[in-house]
């Protein structure tokens, strides 16, 4: 066996292929936007509905947060009555 062998270079990940703060902004109005048009009328309302923290909520709401657990995103997304890849269609050009 031959033990000069050369490792394969390991593809190495990169980060600022997009903006992340963008994508935030971009998913507060995309969630509040659809509440609206699904006729929940009060954010307040909506989140107890679907057993998330009013506190939660508005922050989603208004982009004021840097995080959100995935199980709490499909949470909202279910509650307003869509799938995910609806959800995601539209508002993330």
């Amino acid at each position: 066996m031959a033990k000069n062998k050369r490792k394969e270079e390991r593809k190495k990940a990169t980060l600022g292929h997009f903006d992340h703060d963008d994508f935030i902004e971009k998913l507060s109005k995309r969630i509040k936007a659809l509440r609206k048009q699904q006729g929940f009328n009060s954010y307040e309302l909506f989140a107890y509905d679907i057993e998330i923290s009013r506190a939660g909520m508005s922050k989603y709401e208004s982009g004021a947060f840097d995080d959100i657990r995935m199980r709490t995103l499909l949470k909202i997304i279910d509650g307003l009555g869509i799938s995910p890849k609806d959800f995601f269609s539209e508002g993330f050009e």
